[in-house]
């Protein structure tokens, strides 16, 4: 029996002779298949918040992935892909400029905000996908810029997409640490990557078709801001899924307020619904 009660294997034994024989359980092809995403023994190894929020982070990788495709595309012609008058030479520094001024940007990042991030892992997991779309809409203007205010564009989305990379890996790591129950934190953030990896592949093959027929300026914006919204509102759907157990300075005075109102205590579940995310 494994950790959700789950029959693996049953055994008949012989009176007789003592002997025991195994009998292959059979078992559903789906089920096979979540076993490869999900942690072992679930839905009892993790919190009952763990489905909604995954569900959520699903969709928001999924509409983000084929922004990111809009926003790449934009990139490339930008730094002269397809024009005779494009400097290859020239485009490589542009990156690492950009690459540059986004790694100095990670470590001021980290250094002033590091210990704020644990206690406020939902709004940052929010703000981290704030930050990525604005970055991916600083790309997709890009083109349309010239030389001089097409660099500043550039290297500021650079940065605003190092300041997400390191807000989602601190708040996805608090994240997990709240979802896991029986010491599984290094599987469930195993199995997370199995399932962003699905999700990004999903995406990008559906982006692929995407950006075959999304041309123009007009359409290219019109589906920006349509997958941008789904990404944010599926994003702040899934942080507000998340029932947290420990309390910071704004689910604290929730709680001190509910109790000297009415001297009831509320439980995570009631806290998480009166918690503002932003």
């Amino acid at each position: 029996i494994d950790e959700s009660g789950t029959v693996l294997c049953a055994y008949t034994g012989d009176d007789k002779t003592g002997s025991w024989k195994a009998i292959k359980t059979s078992s559903s092809y789906a089920k096979d298949v979540l076993d490869v995403f999900l942690p072992a023994g679930y839905p009892h190894t993790v919190t009952a918040d763990y489905m909604p929020y995954q569900i959520y982070d699903s969709l928001q990788a999924f509409s983000s992935s084929i922004a990111g495709l809009l926003s790449n595309r934009a990139v490339l012609q930008s730094l002269g892909v397809g024009d005779d008058a494009g400097s290859a030479t020239g485009a490589v520094l542009l990156s690492v400029l950009q690459e540059s001024t986004g790694r100095l940007a990670t470590i001021v990042f980290a250094h002033r905000f590091g210990q704020a991030i644990e206690p406020e892992c939902k709004y940052y997991r929010f703000l981290a996908d704030l930050l990525n779309d604005s970055a991916l809409l600083l790309d997709v203007l890009t083109p349309a810029l010239p030389t001089y205010p097409k660099i500043l564009a550039l290297c500021a989305a650079g940065i605003l997409r190092s300041l997400c990379g390191v807000a989602a890996g601190a708040a996805k790591a608090s994240l997990s640490a709240h979802f896991a129950k029986n010491g599984n934190l290094a599987e469930l953030n195993a199995k997370d990557g199995s399932q962003e990896t699905v999700i990004s592949l999903m995406g990008m093959l559906a982006g692929s078709l995407f950006v075959r027929v999304v041309e123009g300026r007009a359409a290219v914006w019109t589906w920006m801001f349509i997958l941008v919204g789904i990404h944010l509102w599926t994003n702040y759907r899934a942080v507000r899924a998340v029932q947290m157990r420990s309390l910071n300075r704004q689910r604290a005075e929730i709680v001190v307020k509910e109790y000297q109102r009415s001297g009831r205590v509320l439980n995570p579940r009631d806290v998480a619904r009166r918690e503002s995310i932003i």
